[in-house]
């Protein structure tokens, strides 16, 4: 038997990208206090409270790890943001200490689009405090809720040169995890020297959740709060 006329298999190429990467969002957020049984009627401190913050500029960090096939990859990634923002009228202010993890994978479909699944893991320490304009009095709620949100999307790459184009759109939550958990990011990344890369981009994300059991004063409510975070990236990353 001879193999003269057989035609080597065409070898999988694998690409691992570790990146570490600095992010300037843009955070807001609304928090929904619930009432409180004071038996003070309408417009009193047992009314709920709903209250926006105004946006403001903050600080996130995010490093990650993924692996590139012809037609598959997978990818996995943290992000730790410390998050603030404030309304002066009425008087609202959000403290956050946000961890998220994220790991998806993807299988390509059409040229360079792919479909994504994955989860993210949601882990925040909340501190919102309201201050009820006409009592003059704060009211407050802390919680510390872990999600763990189930997420499906799409990724594009395109390839030009010494520069990749990517985009990607993830979903979920679902009521498993958080109620709404929604993100979008473009990246544009730049191939300066062999295995360093320059990344620039945007995010955005937006989640919505559902606590229950925060303890407001002495008594236990449930709070939800939607948060809204978007800004530039900023970032370098080593491919092997």
């Amino acid at each position: 038997m001879t193999y003269r006329h057989l035609a080597p298999a065409r070898a999988q190429r694998f690409a691992i990208l570790c990146a570490s990467v600095v992010m300037a969002p843009i955070f807001g957020a609304t928090i929904d206090l619930p009432s409180l049984p004071s038996g003070g009627g309408s417009g009193g401190e047992g009314d709920a409270q709903s209250a926006s913050t105004d946006v403001s500029l903050n600080s996130a960090y995010m490093a990650g790890v993924a692996i590139q096939a012809d037609r598959w990859f997978v990818e996995a990634r943290g992000v730790w943001a410390a998050l603030a923002a404030t309304r002066q009228t009425p008087r609202v202010s959000l403290d956050t200490d946000t961890r998220l993890f994220n790991a998806r994978g993807g299988v390509r479909l059409l040229g360079g689009l792919a479909a994504t699944g994955g989860f993210r893991r949601v882990a925040v320490t909340l501190d919102a405090k309201l201050t009820l304009p006409l009592l003059n009095r704060e009211i407050s709620g802390t919680a510390t809720p872990v999600y763990w949100d189930p997420l499906v999307g799409l990724d594009w790459r395109q390839r030009m040169g010494r520069w990749v184009l990517d985009a990607n759109f993830q979903g979920g939550g679902f009521g498993v995890g958080a109620d709404v958990d929604l993100s979008a990011e473009v990246h544009a990344n730049w191939r300066l020297i062999p295995h360093t890369e320059i990344r620039l981009g945007y995010t955005v994300l937006y989640y919505k959740l559902t606590v229950a059991d925060v303890r407001i004063g002495a008594f236990q409510r449930t709070l939800v709060s939607s948060q809204s975070l978007h800004g530039p990236i900023v970032g370098f990353g080593f491919v092997f």
